[in-house]
Formats: C-alpha cells, structure tokens, sequence
C-alpha cells in the first residue's frame, strides 16, 4: 500500500491532462446480449505515454491476464508509464486491451529499474487532478474513467484514509457516438478553481463530433464539513444536455458568479419553421443555487 508520503512523491511526476485528452467506451446498441468484443471503441494508449491507475488498489500483473500474479498492488492516481500494448480481450463485463506498463517513482534511486507488469485498459485514463476539492485544506486526487454501463465514473480519493473506504465515486452521462443506436462516447475533463465557480468542480464534456446529443456537467466533491481526513461525498452537482441536429438546434452558455455560489445557464433553442422562414429561436434564461453540494435550480433570472 502507497502511504501519503509516496503518494507526494508520485504526485511531483504527474503532467496537467492535455487539452485535447479525451476518453471513450463505446458500442452500438446489441438486439440480444451483449456487443462483439470487435464492435466496441475505447481510448487506445500509446508506448511512451503516461497515464494514470483511475481505479483504488488495482493489481499490476506478471502477465497479461486476469489471474496472474500480482506483482503490486497500486493506489488510485499512480501514474504509470505505457511499454507496450497487448491485444484486444475481454475481461468481466469488459472489453478493452491489455498494457505493459512501468510505475513512474519520483523518488526512485538514479539507475533503479522501475517496477513494471501488466494492466488492463479499463483501469487507466489520462485524466488525474489533484487539489483541495472539499475545502479541508487538505489535497485529494481525482480521476475519471468509464464503468461497465458505458457513463464516466468519477473517483476522489482521500490519501490520509485507509482503504477500503478512502474513495467517493459518481457516475456521469455520455453522449452516444452513434445517435439514437450507441451507448458511451467520448468524455473530456477540466477542474474548474473555486475562484472561478465558488467552489472547486469537475467539468465533464461529451460533444461527438457527429450530429446528436451532447452533454455538460459538473462533479463536486463535499461533505468533510472541512474536517481533514474525514471522506466526503462526491455527486453531480449540475448536468446540462444539448442537441445538434439541424436544423433543430438546442445549446446552453454557463457562467458562474463565484461570491454567491451561483450558475447562470441562458438556452437557445432553435426549430425548423413551420413555413418557409428563418427557424423559430426562443432564448431562456436559468439560475442555480450552490446547495448541499449541488446546483439546484430556483427562479429564472428576470429578462432585461
């Protein structure tokens, strides 16, 4: 088990995600059972590159198989180096590939080798952030990657718990690649700072690029009451959905106003006219109130 001590030491070699890092599961909807393990599409990892264990206590194999012998045993967040891909299987209720990888240690003596097995895909993403997300004045780590049921699953860790109960999880919606005929899709993440929002946030983009659903929300992560050590609850505190299908066209805007711990969504909605003419656009205006850990909608903001 990584004390909080190593857990610093990872935390030093760790890289911010790259803007253009997206995660994806997916598959088109089975008529019976499940999906051929051919027809799924995930994020494939590239040797050299390194990414992140999204899941707690995740054994690093000898081998490429599920009941191989553990070589480690590692925490949530350890970054890991890619060596090399193995081949597509499936494991579970899972479909994804098998890597090599090499855990990145910081404070590993000039020249040491690195501890190295095999992992499956499903547990590692490029997505990993560290911060006081609960306000405790203490640093959680955060990362995300995708459960059985096609949603991404958001994980925060608390590194001065002891396991089992040290991580918090939420599951968030995806927009479907394959439009009215998918489940999953791809995912991208940003943390929000509190001094933009009022208080810390995970955001969550699923735009495909083909027409369809795309959806926008936001995990918190509270309930500590500020007390170090203690696990909090993470949740989804706002979940925003759009549609692009021209000429139906449905698309939000979110800004916050940090001081009242307010999100202000305005909607555009734009149909097809029913006679020839420009599309018919109605504009609203949403106001959401920080409560609990969640944005809860109150009155609309009145028009100018």
């Amino acid at each position: 088990m990584l004390t909080p001590a190593l857990l610093l030491s990872l935390t030093l070699a760790q890289s911010t995600p790259a803007s253009d890092a997206v995660l994806e599961y997916s598959a088109p909807l089975a008529e019976a059972g499940a999906p051929a393990p051919e027809d799924f599409e995930f994020t494939a990892f590239t040797a050299g590159q390194q990414v992140y264990l999204g899941v707690d206590e995740a054994n690093l194999r000898a081998s490429a198989a599920a009941d191989a012998g553990v070589v480690k045993t590692l925490m949530l967040g350890t970054p890991v180096r890619v060596l090399k891909a193995g081949t597509r299987a499936r494991v579970g209720e899972y479909v994804n590939t098998w890597y090599q990888v090499a855990v990145v240690d910081a404070k590993a003596a000039p020249g040491s080798a690195p501890v190295s097995g095999w992992v499956f895909g499903n547990t590692l993403t490029p997505f990993r952030f560290e911060a006081d997300l609960d306000g405790d004045g203490e640093m959680e780590v955060a990362t995300v990657v995708m459960s059985n049921e096609f949603k991404a699953r958001v994980r925060v860790l608390e590194p001065n718990v002891k396991p089992p109960r040290r991580v918090s999880s939420v599951d968030v919606a995806v927009a479907s690649t394959n439009y009215g005929s998918g489940q999953g899709g791809p995912v991208k993440v940003t943390l929000v700072p509190a001094k933009q929002a009022g208080v810390t946030l995970l955001q969550l983009d699923s735009t495909p690029e083909r027409c369809g659903d795309y959806v926008t929300s936001y995990v918190s992560y509270t309930g500590s009451n500020g007390k170090p050590g203690v696990l909090g609850k993470a949740k989804l505190a706002l979940e925003l959905g759009g549609l692009m299908d021209p000429p139906n066209m449905s698309s939000f805007e979110v800004s916050f106003q940090p001081a009242a711990k307010r999100a202000l969504v305005v909607r555009t909605n734009e149909e097809e006219a029913e006679e020839e003419g420009e599309p018919q656009k109605v504009t609203e205006r949403e106001v959401y109130q920080w409560k609990d850990g969640v944005f809860a909608q109150a009155k609309p903001v009145a028009k100018p």
